[in-house]
């Protein structure tokens, strides 16, 4: 499989969990339980922990590290957005930069358990390109705030 249907898969994943988790933010095509949105997210991490088992050739410990990181982080993520929802936030770009926020915690986890060799495959194989465009957006909310 081509690395950018990979990709486009992982991040298709994990935007079907951001836009479950969000009310109010997209329409959603159904009404999810909480039981169902947990579902969801564990299918997403299952599936992300088997793309990077296949992608750096993950063992068994980073395996537990990769899901216990994902489930935390996308649970943080989840609150910190619906929060924002619930006090009635409407600006997108406050939403991207919180998930922003939560995708640096991932990677940062990911480098700290992750062998040099496979930190570098990861950032090969897209992570580089997407912590480029996170820094490009953070350095523009930046640039508006001290304006």
């Amino acid at each position: 499989m081509n690395f950018y249907n990979v990709m486009k898969k992982s991040l298709a994943a994990l935007f079907l969990v951001l836009l479950f988790a969000v009310p109010g933010r997209a329409q959603q095509p159904q009404n999810l339980t909480p039981e169902q949105k947990e579902k969801q997210m564990y299918e997403y991490i299952d599936k992300e922990v088997e793309r990077l088992k296949g992608l750096v050739k993950l063992d068994e410990a980073q395996e537990f590290y990769v899901t216990m990181t994902l489930e935390e982080c996308l649970r943080g993520m989840q609150d910190e957005l619906a929060s924002m929802a619930a006090s009635g936030v409407q600006n997108t770009d406050l939403y991207q930069l919180i998930q922003d926020k939560w995708l640096d915690k991932i990677d940062a986890a990911y480098q700290s358990y992750f062998t040099p060799e496979q930190w570098k495959k990861y950032l090969k194989n897209g992570a580089e390109k997407a912590q480029k465009a996170r820094a490009k957006r953070r350095e523009k909310a930046e640039s508006v705030t001290e304006n």
